[in-house]
């Protein structure tokens, strides 16, 4: 019999048993007896059957104990950026301490990202809105799935998102290194986008396509500038 055709009633015909029985055997073994488990994971063995298609299972169950997180990135994103890294690994303990999965779901493809939010096997999502927060909301909301999403760099009442304030962190930092008698700046920033690496200046720091780096900056000229430190006296370095 081909393997793929191979159905769990024809293990439990081979094996001389209901197909209750032989389901049993493959979700709950506790309630069949050793020498009937045997007998039916013998008759699986012989016909190539490796066990219930788990799909079935999840769609029964209407869940799938999965949790993804999603981006409007390629999906190397997630290995190669740092803080990409170390956001995974806290999402990953908390998965780990609930005992869930974790799906990877991005594409840097308008069409594509639709097409994988759509079809991900998970009960809900985190959506990192590093880029394109606003359509990765869309799009999940169409899922009518739950979601959180994170750094989305705009105020929503409407969706459920944990983010930092860039702009008053910056202004902190700025303040104490002002009240400690400072008064030559320079500011080492974050990508404001994926196309450059160096020098900035106004013009490309209001163009800026991640509100992190755009925000902070706004952060340390305005804290800046009640101290006496003019912003044209302030370069900024973008790097990674």
């Amino acid at each position: 019999m081909a393997r793929d055709l191979v159905r769990l009633s024809d293990v439990a015909k081979a094996a001389g048993v209901s197909q209750g029985t032989a389901s049993n055997v493959f979700s709950r073994p506790n309630l069949v007896r050793e020498e009937v488990r045997e007998r039916v994971h013998e008759a699986a063995r012989k016909l190539g059957y490796a066990g219930p298609d788990p799909r079935g299972r999840l769609l029964r169950a209407g869940k799938s104990n999965a949790i993804g997180v999603a981006t409007a990135e390629t999906l190397s994103y997630f290995f190669e950026d740092p803080f990409a890294r170390e956001l995974m690994r806290g999402i990953s303990e908390a998965c780990e301490q609930y005992g869930a999965g974790l799906a990877l779901v991005s594409a840097k493809d308008d069409k594509r990202l639709a097409v994988n939010i759509q079809n991900a096997l998970v009960d809900g999502f985190v959506l990192l809105c590093i880029e394109n927060g606003e359509r990765l909301v869309e799009l999940t909301r169409d899922r009518q799935l739950p979601f959180v999403a994170l750094a989305l760099g705009r105020p929503d009442d409407t969706v459920s998102a944990i983010g930092i304030d860039d702009y008053a962190g910056a202004q902190l930092a700025a303040r104490h290194l002002a009240e400690l008698g400072h008064r030559r700046y320079g500011i080492l920033s974050l990508e404001l986008d994926d196309e450059h690496e160096g020098p900035i200046d106004a013009e490309r720091l209001a163009r800026a396509e991640y509100f992190t780096s755009r925000d902070r900056a706004h952060g340390y000229y305005e804290e800046l500038a009640l101290y006496g430190v003019e912003r044209a006296s302030i370069p900024i370095y973008e790097t990674r």
